[in-house]
């Protein structure tokens, strides 16, 4: 039954997605940034986003004293790589872009400090709906994973709540261009945007 659930959410969230056209990441980024000042993380891993996703690699520049980790899909997990000055990109299974394994530095689980994950829709208990392959369910229930979990999102893509199992991950935090919410709180009343 939650599958179902979880699967005419998706649809529903697809549809909404494709009627909506970019957005300026400044704001959503600004709140990453007061995050990370405040929990000050020494590594933090990112992805690169498909289609209408928020952007997270803008943090490379803004918080550029920090070890950026990526992941690649290799079967039905995701091992972690740590950028390099010589590291390339391909193009994964999905058509996402990924580290090309010659040229990343393979990492640990256990060395992210922060995970900044997408999703399609998120609640404000930390619930997440995926795509449905549980790739970063399985990385952040992943007993070396000690980090923190937080969902970029969008305002649009913030619902009352996402269907979850016993296997779904939750988020610590969701960070929205207008808020910063954690585990059904909002952490910063954050100031009125012009």
């Amino acid at each position: 039954m939650i599958t179902a659930e979880k699967q005419r959410l998706r649809e529903r969230m697809k549809i909404i997605s494709s009627k909506r056209s970019y957005q300026n990441n400044r704001h959503l980024m600004e709140n990453l940034l007061r995050l990370i000042s405040r929990k000050n993380p020494n590594s933090v891993l990112i992805y690169a986003p498909i289609e209408w996703e928020v952007d997270p690699r803008e943090l490379m520049e803004a918080a550029p004293k920090r070890s950026y980790l990526f992941p690649k899909v290799a079967g039905d997990h995701l091992d972690i790589y740590m950028m390099n000055p010589s590291s390339r990109w391909m193009s994964g299974p999905y058509g996402i872009s990924e580290p090309d394994p010659e040229s990343w530095d393979l990492n640990n689980i256990s060395e992210i400090d922060l995970a900044v994950v997408p999703g399609l829709a998120f609640d404000p208990k930390g619930g997440r709906l995926g795509r449905g392959k549980g790739f970063y369910d399985r990385l952040l229930s992943h007993p070396e994973f000690r980090g923190i979990k937080v969902g970029l999102a969008w305002d649009w893509q913030i619902v009352d709540e996402v269907p979850c199992e016993s296997h779904d991950s939750l988020m610590d935090l969701v960070i929205t261009p207008t808020k910063i919410l954690e585990a059904g709180s909002t952490l910063d009343k954050l100031d009125e945007r012009e």
